[in-house]
Parts: C-alpha cells; structure tokens; sequence
C-alpha cells in the first residue's frame, strides 16, 4: 500500500484534532456551564488551567518515557481513554467538584498526545518531508479549534443549552478511531506491513546519503518487518537507551533548552488566543452567543492555514528561520490586545485576533520537525514528555494567571502580561542555534525510535 507514511499522519491529525476538540470545546461552552454551576471566573481559570493541564507537569515526563519504552503504537490508548472520560465524565458532572475530577482525567491521559503523535511524525518523515508531515498533524489545532465552536455552540442551541447533551453526542468517536488506530500505526515504517521498499526509501533517504543505513539494510528490515537496530547493530532503538542516557543527552544540549522551554511559552500564548478568547469575547467584549462562535470559528480556521502553509515554506526555508518569523509576528498582534475595548470595531477585533492566531499557530509544525531534527529520534519521546510538562506548567498555570488578572486589574492587564510571555517567547527562539550532528552520533541517535 502507497503512501502509508501520509496515513500515519493523518491519524495522528485525528489523534491530536479529537482531543483538542474536547479541551476547546469544553472552554467554548466554559460560558454556559459556568452560569449554569454559578462559578467566579478564578473557578473557570482553575478549570481551564490547573485541572486539565496540571496533571500533564508530571504525566509530561512520565508520558514520554513510556511512549518510548511502550511504543506510539500502544501507548494510543491513553488518549482515547481521555477522550472517552472528558466526553463521558462532564456530562454526568452536575456539582464544580465532579466537573473538575473529570477534567483532571482528562489531563493526566491527555499527557500522553504530544509524545505519541510527533514520535510517529519524527519516524515516519525524512529531514525534507518532515516539515509538511508535522504542518499536517499541527493543523488539527486550529482545524478543530476551528471545529469546536462551529459545531457546538449550533448543537447547544439545538438542545437549548444542555450541555451534557453535547458532549455525550461525540464519546462514540473514540471506537473508530481506536480501530484504525491500531490497524495502521506501527512505530516505525519498516514495521508496517503495508510498507513498501520505495517507500521506505525515500523515508530514510537521509540517512542512506550519510551512510549510515544502505538499502540493503532497509530490505532486510522490511521482509523481517523488524525494526532497523534488529538490522544494523550500531543503531540505537528508544526503548534500549536508558533514562539516565536520554535525559543527559537531553539535559547537555545547552541551546536546546530554547526549544524545550520556547514551546511551554509559545502554548501559553496559544492557550490565550484559543481557550480564553471565548471567556474574552464574552466577558469583556460583550459578544452575544452567535457572534462569539463566529469569530472564534474565522480566527481559528485562519491557523489552520497557517499550519499548512508553515509545513509547504519549510521545504524551501530554514525551519528555525520560520519560527523566528512566527514569534515576531505574534508580538506584533498581541499588543494591540492591551488597549481594545468594547467600542472597538468588530472587523477590527477580528482582524488582530486572526493574524495572532495564524502566526502562533505558523510556529508550531516547523518546532516540531526542529525539535526531531536537533535531538534525535532515540530520545525524541522524552524530549516531547519534558517539553510537555513545561507546556502544562504554562497552561496550568498561565490561564489561571490570565483569568485572575481578568479578574483584578482587568483584560487590558491580562494582554500586557501576556504580550510580555511573547518577549520571552522571542528571547528563546533566538538562543537556539542549528547544530551538526556527526555520522557516528546519528548512527546512534537519529535512527532509534522504538
């Protein structure tokens, strides 16, 4: 069967839509449900913040090691067990207590995405394609953030505001996507039965220039349907290097921590745009139901193509160049945050949320090729556990941050704060430098992913 690497993408697309789907959701109809449970907005932030990203400062590291030791493959289930319980669990939340017990669930399981779906993009893309490969999972972002507000806010008008109804209507999702999950995924492509020799190669075509595997070995590989350190005795598969070896090669990369730490930032910033815009909208800006769903839905679609277009230009343009353009962007639309008002003209509100969603979201498909092309594919599920629990760290903590400020000072104070993260975002992405990874050191690092 052709082209499997393409199908590996797109269910890692829906691996990663599903579960943001719930998460934007759930702040979409945040609205409704908190005039329904009487709640402050510091409840909502909690909400929002700690209790679904919280889990995820430890499930980040654990989630990673696992996805490494267990395989993409099996560690799928986390997720969808997620899925299944946010969907299920707050329809049947009726008090503030079980609402956040289901969305604490959700966080610990949803820990596990980020490492899942980048690990499979990182094996299953060369260098060249790897840029589009992750532009096309990263588009499940703003696609079904995009989704989100289109779909719920008519189907909560259709059940005259019971939410529960709407979230009991997707849990029936989790089953075909588990099916085909576990038909097609396989952690590495030569594991595939439905991968061909052509194809193989033009995956590992890097690595066949370098040296480092031949052709020979891809063979050997696809008719055992083992993976390539079965074949070759020097590469080195994740789950045969040790956390004390992953986590100091890691931990040593010096510049490297601009992207560990870069992305928790750049996802706090994401989170601002994506899940407070709604409380946003509604609190501060005084939009009405059907105007909040239309705006959220346009500024979202907007990143979508901007995850397209980041994975096309990465073929032709330095990744981290892109990112650079992507950061520098975003401070150039989120400023203008800190001084509107409910006068300021609708087209013009939309306008500056859309070109700060679509440069957020421009940033994240050329990080995560980066991010597989810097560090390895042997350590690449750590790498993607440690950034994401920086990343719940920021979304723990930051929404909470943002909603208080929301809260106090006011909305204007909220946008200063998190113009300012943006700054940082930039000093970050700057401290990364590219750096040459020799032959001997790819043999060992760039080829494991188990």
């Amino acid at each position: 069967m052709k082209n499997q690497r393409w199908i590996i993408d797109i269910l890692t697309f829906l691996m990663f839509g599903f579960l943001l789907f719930e998460l934007i959701k759930t702040a979409v109809l945040m609205p409704t449900i908190a005039k329904q449970f009487n709640l402050s907005l510091t409840q909502v932030g909690l909400l929002l913040g700690i209790f679904s990203g919280g889990p995820g400062i430890v499930m980040g590291i654990v989630g990673g090691a696992i996805v490494d030791k267990l395989g993409a493959r099996w560690a799928g289930i986390f997720p969808l067990i997620a899925f299944t319980v946010v969907t299920i669990g707050v329809g049947l939340s009726y008090n503030y207590a079980e609402l956040a017990t289901a969305l604490i669930i959700f966080g610990t399981f949803d820990a596990f995405v980020n490492s899942i779906t980048y690990k499979l993009t990182g094996n299953w893309f060369g260098n060249k394609e790897r840029g589009l490969g992750a532009g096309v999972t990263n588009s499940a972002s703003p696609f079904f953030t995009f989704l989100a507000p289109a779909v719920a806010i008519p189907l909560l008008l259709f059940f005259h505001n019971n939410f529960r109804d709407v979230f009991f209507l997707f849990a029936i999702f989790a089953i075909p996507l588990a099916i085909l999950w576990f038909i097609f995924v396989y952690d590495k492509p030569e594991e595939s039965p439905f991968m061909e020799m052509d194809e193989l190669v033009k995956i590992y075509e890097d690595e066949i220039k370098d040296g480092i595997v031949t052709e020979n070995d891809l063979k050997k590989a696809l008719e055992s349907r083992k993976s390539l350190d079965n074949i070759v005795t020097t590469v080195k598969a994740s789950n045969k290097v040790s956390t004390k070896e992953a986590f100091l090669a890691i931990f040593k990369s010096g510049r490297g921590w601009g992207l560990i730490l870069g992305v928790a930032v750049m996802n706090l910033i994401w989170a601002s745009y994506a899940e407070i815009l709604p409380t946003y909208f509604t609190d501060f800006m005084k939009y009405g139901t059907s105007i909040v769903g239309l705006f959220t839905s346009i500024t979202y679609f907007v990143g979508f193509i901007a995850a397209i277009l980041s994975g096309i230009l990465a073929f032709k343009y330095k990744k981290l160049t892109l990112m650079r353009v992507g950061v520098i962007i975003s401070l150039v639309a989120t400023i203008p945050l800190i001084f509107v008002g409910p006068g300021t003209p609708a087209a013009e509100m939309l306008a500056i949320t859309s070109i700060g969603f679509f440069a957020i979201i421009f940033y994240f498909p050329v990080f995560y090729s980066y991010t597989a092309q810097y560090f390895g594919r042997a350590v690449l599920g750590r790498v993607l556990g440690i950034q994401f629990t920086f990343i719940s760290l920021a979304l723990a903590f930051g929404n909470t941050i943002i909603l208080d400020i929301a809260a106090g000072p006011g909305w204007h104070y909220s946008y200063l704060f998190v113009t300012i993260m943006v700054l940082v975002a930039i000093a970050l992405t700057f401290m990364v430098k590219d750096r040459e990874v020799s032959a001997e050191k790819a043999s060992k690092i760039i080829l494991g992913g188990g």
